[in-house]
């Protein structure tokens, strides 16, 4: 299991720590108590199959969650990004997804987000 609190650096020398809040059916929730009231930051780690069949990948999925109230309407919006792994079994190695994930980090540039967010193809 992951450290109970954990603590993840962002851009601007920004950091955030999210305290474990609750662990059900394979999905812990973490939440950043240092937040506005009213907005929530959340890390949300949970692991399961995407179907019953047993032969199915297994999905780890790892997800942060920004709520934050809206000034001009008042009403609270929540922005997010997520990343899913889908694990064959026996199929795809460990080492083959680490390389994949190195891959997507190193893609994740921000020249690229912002290329991403304009809705560039």
């Amino acid at each position: 299991m992951f450290a109970t609190d954990i603590t993840l650096a962002g851009d601007a020398s920004s950091t955030r720590t999210y305290a474990l809040t609750s662990i059900v059916n394979g999905k812990a929730i973490r939440a950043n108590a240092s937040v506005a009231a009213g907005e929530a930051e959340v890390l949300t780690i949970s692991h399961g199959q995407k179907s019953k069949d047993p032969s199915a990948p297994t999905r780890h999925l790892i997800r942060l969650d920004l709520q934050k109230v809206n000034s001009t309407s008042g009403l609270s919006q929540t922005g997010s990004v997520y990343a899913v792994i889908e694990e064959p079994q026996n199929t795809v190695t460990t080492a083959q997804i680490q390389d994949m994930v190195t891959q997507l980090k190193n893609f994740l540039s921000a020249a690229n987000v912002a290329k991403l967010l304009n809705d560039e193809p």
